[in-house]
């Protein structure tokens, strides 16, 4: 599990590629029309208070993401914009961990996570409200630290998930990884008019979500 971070040229002759923004809307379409499935296959309040955990924030980063690519915003909403877009990734994050750990963890260890990764999101937060102009391959480093801190206890997701869950989880983390390489590298280039680096970046973010969708519904058992 890991990141999702966004920028956008300062200056106002900017260009976005065409599919700018445009993954993150679909995402946002898919996921509210695919969430009847995890409510479906939950048994008990408190498995449907998990599956809302995720739903609400992986719902967030993809509407504000999108919200913040598609629309032409003025110089100061952009940098507000921003700000939500950077700040949500940690609510996805933070989302995906507590429904993970709800579905396939207890006792103590799962509430020590659960206030790591809490406190980590509240810390990665504060850090983009105040620190919003650092370099791409620094603003990649808190989403990943915070988004892998889960290998501590890759043993528990695996006992309480099984091998199927444990997987999609592992491989949800990888394509949010990959992204977020791709993001902080800017690289590779494709096509910067319709689909570049940035989209790819997206496109990971929608695969790793994805992953962890169908882990939630393996765990929902």
């Amino acid at each position: 599990m890991s990141a999702k971070v966004s920028s956008i040229d300062t200056s106002p002759t900017h260009v976005k590629p065409l599919f700018r923004g445009w993954l993150h809307v679909i995402g946002a379409i898919l996921l509210a029309i695919f969430s009847p499935i995890l409510f479906i296959r939950a048994h008990s309040w408190a498995q449907v208070g998990w599956v809302l955990c995720y739903l609400f924030g992986v719902e967030a980063m993809m509407i504000t993401s999108a919200l913040f690519h598609r629309i032409q915003w003025s110089p100061a909403g952009r940098r507000a914009w921003r700000r939500a877009d950077h700040s949500t990734i940690f609510f996805a994050i933070t989302g995906t961990y507590l429904a993970i750990a709800g579905l396939t963890m207890h006792g103590t260890i799962r509430l020590v996570l659960m206030i790591v990764i809490g406190s980590g999101a509240v810390v990665g937060v504060a850090i983009r409200q105040l620190a919003l102009d650092t370099p791409k391959w620094a603003n990649t480093l808190p989403y990943l630290v915070v988004g892998w801190a889960a290998v501590t206890v890759m043993p528990q997701i695996y006992r309480g998930g099984g091998a199927l869950c444990f997987s999609l989880v592992v491989a949800g983390g990888l394509a949010y990884s990959l992204g977020a390489v791709a993001y902080g590298a800017k690289r590779p280039k494709l096509s910067p008019r319709v689909f570049g680096y940035h989209e790819l970046f997206h496109a990971f973010t929608l695969v790793g979500a994805g992953l962890h969708f169908a882990a939630l519904a393996v765990a929902l058992h």
